[in-house]
């Protein structure tokens, strides 16, 4: 059995380490408790997403994933699962990751413990797809999930609710705070004039990559008619992608005043777009830009259809941080726009609420409690076969 004296040792295993995440695993390395691992690759393969370097990380083990027809092979996850001294392996959830179903069998097999980190549910499964992931997730021990629906999904799937574990999402919380508050109502006054010749207007900001599936078509034809009764509103949109051409032409057709600012990773400069927005819209669905957006005080509307939207939209309560929609209402979407622009700049009452809903569930802080207590639930219970000379080897270099 597994010495009470030590930590419990964890095999984290993801795709990339996103440059997000560096907070949160700043706050889990401050778990004592904890002896965490990671295994993932450093090249994003395409993905527009910047990479975290832990090329001198002592804790950080390169895993190279490799495409294998439609699905995916991580090396390295197999052999780990068969010979690493872990106690809990934690997987991403993604059936179509072939290796995580041999590595799972395997870990469980030596009676250690293994968790699946996943969105999980989005809507009822029928048919082929709901026997997939029935078998996949259940080679786990519990599941990782981002949000509360995901979880109500998962129970009426008929997965016990025990095994269920919420953990949310998180970006850098203290930094965004920080950031934010380096800029004065002056800095303000002079991004909004250089973006838009003027000080005072109300600014509608979107930021995600251009792509059809986001809608911000819809976005500006929404902005369009919303000027109808904000006159001076104009449009901030930060990213890049292959609708960014069609969408500048259709700002211009439609008398949008827009600023299409390109994309954007340097956080410094995003704290300042935000500080000069009013409300940030996504019209398609929204994930993490809602947290990055709310983590600056500043409200978010999308569409109200939860099957189709990422877990974090859950931080949006409609008239205290935010608004959801009718999907692909232009009609509702210039509406809300109307009502979240009514002056130039976010209330104190909403920034500080959708501050209080990142500080209750979407900090780092929250986020590495709620994975380690998961994780050292599971590894507390994790009967391995080793004896107690094995228990105090030195740790995995």
């Amino acid at each position: 059995m597994r010495s009470s004296t030590r930590p419990i040792r964890v095999a984290l295993f993801q795709n990339i380490v996103a440059h997000y995440r560096q907070a949160l695993l700043r706050e889990l390395e401050n778990i004592p408790a904890l002896e965490l691992h990671l295994f993932a690759d450093t090249d994003a393969g395409g993905q527009a997403i910047p990479v975290l370097d832990l090329a001198t990380h002592p804790r950080f083990h390169r895993t190279a994933c490799r495409p294998l027809f439609r699905a995916t092979w991580q090396t390295g996850a197999v052999t780990e699962a068969a010979t690493g001294r872990f106690d809990v392996y934690v997987f991403m959830g993604d059936a179509s990751w072939l290796s995580t179903w041999v590595a799972a069998c395997i870990a469980r097999a030596r009676g250690r413990r293994v968790l699946f980190w996943t969105h999980g549910w989005t809507r009822p499964d029928r048919g082929l797809k709901r026997l997939v992931r029935v078998l996949f997730y259940r080679l786990a021990n519990g599941l990782l999930l981002y949000g509360e629906h995901g979880k109500r999904l998962g129970i009426a799937a008929g997965f016990d609710p025990n095994r269920l574990h919420v953990v949310f999402n998180s970006l850098d919380f203290d930094q965004q705070q920080a950031l934010r508050a380096s800029i004065s109502e002056a800095d303000i006054c002079s991004i909004r004039r250089l973006l838009f010749g003027v000080e005072d207007a109300p600014v509608v900001m979107a930021t995600a990559r251009l792509t059809s599936v986001k809608r911000f078509d819809l976005l500006i034809h929404a902005c369009a008619l919303a000027r109808r009764s904000r006159p001076d509103l104009r449009l901030l949109i930060v990213g890049d992608g292959p609708e960014k051409r069609s969408l500048e032409q259709l700002a211009a057709e439609c008398g949008v005043a827009a600023a299409f600012v390109g994309p954007c990773y340097d956080e410094a400069t995003l704290a300042r777009y935000f500080a000069c927005a009013n409300v940030t819209v996504s019209p398609g669905n929204i994930g993490l830009t809602c947290m990055h957006s709310m983590g600056y005080g500043v409200p978010v509307i999308t569409h109200e259809e939860a099957e189709q939207q990422m877990p974090e939209f859950e931080a949006i309560v409609p008239g205290v941080t935010g608004a959801l929609v009718s999907k692909d209402s232009v009609e509702a979407l210039a509406a809300a726009i109307v009502a979240w622009t009514a002056t130039a700049a976010v209330s104190p009452e909403t920034r500080e609420a959708c501050l209080a809903a990142i500080r209750e569930r979407y900090h780092p802080r929250v986020q590495a409690r709620l994975l380690s207590e998961a994780m050292l639930s599971a590894g507390s219970s994790a009967t391995i076969g080793r004896n107690r000379k094995e228990d105090v080897l030195p740790r995995v270099p």
